[in-house]
């Protein structure tokens, strides 16, 4: 090693959420089996294939048990669908499969042009239409196509994977039927693999508390208030230090039961932290816990916020004894999760290096600097190509080569001799700002604390505790998981939400079923304010013909298009800024137009506006340099990368506008369009415009202006 060696911790999270039906572990949703196939299983492989590279690994225990669920055939809603006959479908069961078998990976879409066919033929049918958009064969076709697509391209070789391959894209049922028993051979796997790894030393296995609660705010809702003092909190406070404490110490007894042994670290739930978290945490023989740089500049006084702080890990006391804590180097791990997809596999693997090399250089500590790089394990490949296969393998296989970076888990750093700074003050947060408000404050997040803290009230009143009352109290720990109010309020989209509502209040209503008692008509009422599909502020009512200068030209400039407003949005992987206030989508017949306003002044050059296309067929445009006065329309991504779009030009003065012919993107009349808007910070987005829904229109022709304009 030399003078500058650096000490790479790579902390892969693997996390779910529960999407089990309390009363029958039915899953309603079927993204555990698979990322079981397409990331929990390869990540574990890759890495086993360089085996001077070591990493760890931090699981969720209800993770665990869903997995193990899938291996043994559970009930799947959509699995189970899968499974029969498509002759013998509801019309219901053959809508749902329509609508899930066309969410693949890109990687996987761009691999089999006849899938992406039945797709946007499958997104075309529209609600109404969608059930009698494709025939029993071409049914079988999208399903085997879907179950493709979620296994990782490392498993291609698989018998059942390589002979509907082959058969591609003649499917019968019998290769939909083999690839169903693949995938649970395949679950069947998961664990297994990740015990070798571990055995081996070249993997630690970390653990989460057992249904990813957010600690902090389990042990005491109203510390959500140290880090935001004007935070609104749910009239019924939350206050359940013992339910924090059987939650980890359970989830020690699950990965002892899975792994061989308990493990000596934890990834907290969303990096969330408290003293009394820390506390609980040393208590129940945890030695280390990973959180994110935020947390530290916050708990660090402001002349002590050096950039290397964070290449060190940190002692801090408790009353149960020390911790160690490691801060995640944040935009180093979020160029992993949300900007290489982007780039050239080489390139993006030197950059890293780069980075890695670059914090050793400049710590100014005693030892090495440790670099803690943390990060969703299974989200961020769909948007890889292969699923972040090669991405993977060049990383791990330049890590290998490397002299001077050394890969190492949490644990050998602490038993190395070295002294550790002592944390004197730890700020509670989260990853996400270093505060709580994705998962409290919100009116819908605060009425979900509300009904939990009364489901709650409802066994202790009774005297029911977790030894006379254990089903009930099962039920009480699984709703206390961070997902559901991470879905609750306006930060995150997803069309499920509806759903994740609805299995958050069954956990509640079998706590009193399982305790024989009365079940309350409030979780009968959806938590979730019900609202139709967003809609335009104003629906298209005619052709527009803006000036493309930057700037509102005329009041009637954009008096015929489609308004959107806007506020800050996100999904399962987190980003958000509230940039932008209100997005406007127009056309004549022959271009698209859109502006978007800003909450301020137009961000700077370093921001660019992506434009996704998904149908009627893929392709990503960007506007790139929105502060620089010279901003530039071209494509992002396949063969034409950075070239410009043809016709199409864009200015930014006081807003954006942007004019893209129809034919440069190839779209002909009436086609059916759905797109999405993101801004993006160098190559990291940071705001979807809109933010819960996609842009919906249809290709005008030439006599759409008087149709509207009569009618």
């Amino acid at each position: 090693m030399t003078e500058h060696a650096v000490q790479l911790v790579l902390l892969w999270h693997h996390h779910q959420p529960d999407y089990r039906r309390a009363q029958d572990h039915c899953a309603m949703l079927p993204w555990v089996r698979l990322h079981a196939t397409k990331d929990y299983l390869d990540m574990a492989l890759r890495l086993a294939r360089h085996t001077r590279v070591k990493s760890t690994f931090n699981f969720v225990p209800s993770l665990l048990d869903q997995i193990d669920e899938a291996a043994a055939g559970a009930p799947d809603l959509l699995f189970d669908a899968l499974a029969r006959p498509v002759a013998s479908l509801t019309p219901a069961d053959r809508d749902e499969l329509l609508r899930r078998c066309v969410q693949a990976p890109r990687h996987a879409i761009e691999r089999w042009p006849a899938y992406r066919a039945l797709i946007e033929r499958t997104r075309r049918g529209g609600r109404g239409g969608a059930r009698t958009a494709l025939t029993d064969r071409e049914l079988v076709r999208l399903e085997c196509y879907f179950l493709l697509a979620w296994v990782d391209p490392l498993l291609f070789d698989e018998p059942e994977a390589a002979a509907a391959i082959a058969a591609a894209p003649d499917f019968a049922e019998a290769h939909r039927d083999a690839l169903l028993a693949l995938y649970r051979r395949l679950c069947g796997r998961v664990l297994p693999a990740y015990r070798e790894l571990a055995a081996s030393g070249q993997a630690e296995i970390a653990i989460s508390p057992y249904y990813h609660p957010i600690l902090p705010l389990l042990i005491d809702g109203r510390s959500a208030r140290r880090a935001r003092p004007e935070m609104p909190l749910p009239r019924e406070p939350f206050a359940a230090p013992e339910d924090a404490d059987a939650q980890v110490a359970r989830a020690r007894e699950r990965a002892a039961a899975a792994f061989g042994t308990a493990p000596a670290g934890m990834w907290p739930p969303e990096g969330s932290v408290s003293p009394e978290a820390a506390a609980l945490l040393a208590a129940n023989g945890v030695r280390w816990i990973a959180t994110d740089e935020g947390v530290l500049w916050n708990s660090l006084g402001a002349d002590e916020r050096r950039r290397d702080r964070i290449y060190q890990p940190w002692r801090f006391e408790t009353p149960s004894g020390d911790l160690v804590l490691f801060f995640r180097d944040h935009e180093l791990s979020d160029r992993v999760g949300f900007v290489y997809q982007n780039w050239r596999t080489e390139d993006a693997v030197a950059d890293f290096l780069d980075r890695v090399r670059r914090a050793g250089r400049e710590h100014a500590g005693p030892g090495p600097a440790v670099v803690s790089v943390i990060l969703d394990g299974e989200n961020c490949w769909e948007y890889y190509p292969e699923d972040g296969g090669p991405f993977l393998d060049a990383l791990y296989a330049a890590l290998e080569s490397a002299t001077d970076i050394e890969t190492v888990t949490p644990s050998e750093v602490l038993a190395r001799d070295g002294d550790r700074p002592r944390l004197e003050r730890l700020h509670t947060g989260s990853w996400i700002d270093a505060d709580f408000h994705i998962w409290i404050g919100h009116p819908e997040k605060n009425r979900a604390w509300e009904l939990l803290a009364r489901t709650r009230r409802s066994l202790v009143e009774r005297g029911m505790t977790p030894a006379t009352a254990p089903e009930a109290w099962e039920s009480v720990y699984a709703a206390e998981g961070s997902d559901w109010f991470w879905w609750f309020g306006d930060d995150h989209y997803t069309a499920d939400k509806a759903l994740f509502d609805e299995l958050f209040r069954l956990h509640l209503r079998a706590a009193h079923e399982r305790a024989g008692l009365a079940v309350p008509g409030s979780l009968d009422v959806a938590i979730a304010t019900p609202r139709a599909r967003r809609r335009p502020e104003r629906a298209p009512t005619g052709f527009v013909r803006p000036v493309i200068d930057g700037r509102r030209t005329g009041f009637y400039e954009w008096h015929g298009a489609a308004t959107y407003a806007l506020r800050a949005g996100g999904g399962a992987m987190h980003h958000g800024s509230g940039l932008a206030a209100s997005l406007h989508v127009g056309f004549d017949d022959t271009r698209l137009f859109l502006r978007v306003d800003f909450t301020g002044r137009p961000p700077g050059g370093e921001y660019s506006l992506w434009l996704e296309f998904i149908t009627p067929s893929p392709a990503r445009i960007g506007v790139q340099g929105l502060g620089d006065g010279n901003p530039r329309v071209c494509w992002i991504g396949g063969p034409h990368d950075g070239a410009p779009v043809d016709g199409a030009h864009a200015a930014v003065a006081a807003l954006v506008e942007i004019a893209i012919p129809f034919a440069s993107l190839g779209f002909a009349t009436h086609d059916a369009v759905e797109m999405i808007g993101r801004l993006v910070k160098g190559e990291e987005p940071v705001e979807t415009l809109p933010d819960d829904d996609l842009v919906r229109f249809r290709v005008p022709d030439p006599q759409f202006d008087s149709r509207m304009w009569s009618a």
